[in-house]
C-alpha cells in the first residue's frame, strides 16, 4: 500500500471507506477520558476532586478514565520502589500520604466506570525544567540525537539539545528495558486495573538514537557485519542545501527505519509477555501519533502485519515489524485542527492531516487486527464549540471509539454538554451488523 501518492485517496474513499463505516459502526463504541497526572495534578489528588472528575464523566456518557500513572518527567503518582514520585508540579505540592491511584479505583467502580492504566514508557524527563532521571541518576540512559547545533551537524544527548519538552531514553538500553518492565510489572502487583496503555513506546524522532551502543547493535544487524563505514552518514547526513538543512539518505537508510522498528516490535513483545504472566486477561494497547505515512520516523510501526508498504524508505520486510495483532487496542492521535479530508485540501495540507483522513488510514493500516479508537486534542477547538463536536462525531463515526484529550482542557472550555450530546446521539445510531 503506497500512502504517499493520491490515487491512494480515491481507492480509500470509494472502497475501504464504506468497509471501515461497517467495522466502526458494527463494533461496541468507546468512550474515554485521558487524565494527565501534570495537567490535572490539583485534581488527582483528593477524593472530592476525583468524584467531581467521575461524576462529570459519567453523566457525560463516558465509560472509562485514561489516567496516567508515570508521567513524562518520568515521576509517577503511586509508592514505587522503582521510580521517583511526583511531589510537586506547577507551584501545587502533592499531599503526602494519598493514593490518587486506589481512589480512582475505588470511586470509578462505584459508578461502573473503568480505569485505565497509562505508561508514557521511554520518557524520562522534561527538558523545559531540566527535572527526571535523565538529569540525574540516569544520565547514562538519554537517548543520543544527530541534528544541527550551531551550524554544524552533531550527535550529542538529547537533554544538551533540549527541543521540545520531553526527553527519552534510548529505547535499546537494556537498563531502560529492565527498568521499564520493572516500573509495569510493580505496579500490576499493586493495583488491579481495567487495562494498559503503553505511550511513547518509541524513538523520539527521526534524530535518534545514534549513540555508540546502538550503532554496535545496527551494525551487528547488518548482513555484512562492521560494513558501516562513516558514521551517521551511511545511514543519513544532515547537508544544508538552498539555505536548508535536509536529509540525505545513506547507504543503509531502508535498514536502520527496518533495525528500529524491528528492535521497538521485540520490546513490546517482551512486554507483553511480562504483563501477561501476572494477568492473562488484562487487555493491553499503544497509544501513538496517526500520522503513520511519517510515523516511521519514530521507530513504532503501530499497523498490521498485512499492510504492505511500497514506500521508497521502507525495506522488504518492514511489515514484519508491525505490532498491532500483538494488541487489544490502537488509540491513535488524531491531533489535527482540520476534521475533513475536504478541509485539508483547501488548506493545502496532505489528505491525511485531517481527523477524517488519519483515521481512515489508521483503519486500513491495522486492518482489523485490533479495535482503532481515535483520540481528540479538546485545545484545538477551545473557540469553536460546533467544531468540537464535528471533531467528536467524526473521530467515533470513523473508528471503534473516540479518546478525548484532556481533562483539564474539557474543564477549562466548559465541554461537557457538547461531549454528551455527541455520545447520545451516537448511542442512537443504528449498528450497522459485520
Amino acid at each position: 500500500m503506497k500512502l504517499s501518492i493520491r490515487s491512494l485517496l480515491l481507492t480509500l474513499m470509494l472502497v475501504a471507506a464504506i468497509t471501515q463505516l461497517v467495522r466502526a459502526q458494527g463494533a461496541s463504541k468507546v468512550a474515554v477520558l485521558w487524565c494527565d497526572p501534570l495537567l490535572n495534578v490539583r485534581d488527582i489528588y483528593t477524593r472530592t476532586g476525583i468524584e467531581n472528575i467521575l461524576n462529570k464523566a459519567k453523566e457525560s456518557g463516558i465509560g472509562a478514565i485514561a489516567l496516567g500513572i508515570k508521567s513524562n518527567i518520568g515521576e509517577v503518582i503511586y509508592e514505587s520502589n522503582i521510580a521517583p514520585p511526583l511531589l510537586e508540579w506547577d507551584n501545587y505540592r502533592v499531599p503526602l500520604g494519598v493514593d490518587p491511584v486506589q481512589m480512582f479505583l475505588e470511586e470509578g467502580r462505584e459508578r461502573q466506570l473503568q480505569i485505565y492504566a497509562v505508561f508514557p514508557v521511554f520518557a524520562e524527563g522534561n527538558m523545559m525544567q531540566q527535572r527526571g532521571p535523565l538529569y540525574e541518576e540516569h544520565a547514562d540512559w538519554q537517548t543520543e540525537v544527530y541534528v544541527v547545533e550551531e551550524g554544524e551537524p552533531v550527535i550529542e544527548p538529547i537533554t544538551e539539545w533540549a527541543y521540545g519538552s520531553t526527553a527519552f531514553a534510548n529505547p535499546l538500553h537494556p537498563d531502560v528495558q529492565r527498568y521499564e518492565i520493572a516500573l509495569i510489572k510493580e505496579f500490576l502487583s499493586k493495583y488491579s486495573v481495567d487495562g494498559l496503555i503503553f505511550d511513547k513506546i518509541q524513538f523520539s524522532g527521526i534524530e535518534s538514537d545514534f549513540s555508540e551502543y546502538t550503532k554496535g547493535l545496527f551494525i551487528a544487524s547488518l548482513e555484512q557485519a562492521n560494513d558501516i563505514q562513516w558514521w551517521p552518514e551511511d545511514v543519513y547526513e544532515l547537508q544544508k542545501r538552498d539555505e536548508e538543512w535536509q536529509i540525505v539518505p545513506g547507504r543503509y537508510y531502508k535498514e536502520w527505519f527496518e533495525f528500529r522498528a524491528k528492535s521497538i516490535h521485540q520490546f513490546v513483545d517482551k512486554l507483553i509477555e511480562e504483563v501477561r504472566k501476572l494477568d492473562p486477561t488484562l487487555p493491553v494497547g499503544i497509544s501513538a501519533g496517526a500520522w503513520y505515512p511519517t510515523y516511521h520516523e519514530y521507530g513504532l510501526n503501530w499497523a498490521s502485519e498485512t499492510n504492505l508498504l511500497e514506500e521508497e524508505w521502507a525495506a522488504r520486510e518492514y511489515y514484519k515489524t508491525a505490532v498491532a495483532e500483538m494488541l487489544n487496542y490502537v488509540v491513535v492521535g488524531c491531533y489535527f485542527p482540520r476534521v475533513s479530508i475536504e478541509e485539508s485540501d483547501e488548506a493545502g495540507a496532505e489528505w491525511w492531516m485531517s481527523i477524517e483522513g488519519s483515521a481512515m488510514v489508521a483503519m486500513e493500516v491495522v486492518n482489523s487486527a485490533c479495535p482503532v479508537y481515535a483520540s481528540v486534542l479538546v485545545e484545538l477547538y477551545k473557540d469553536d464549540p460546533n467544531k468540537f463536536k464535528e471533531a467528536l462525531n467524526t473521530a467515533i463515526s470513523q473508528t471503534n471509539g473516540l479518546y478525548l484529550y484532556d481533562l483539564s482542557y474539557i474543564e477549562r472550555h466548559k465541554y461537557w454538554e457538547e461531549i454528551s450530546d455527541v455520545l447520545l446521539e451516537a448511542r442512537r445510531r443504528p449498528l450497522i451488523p459485520e
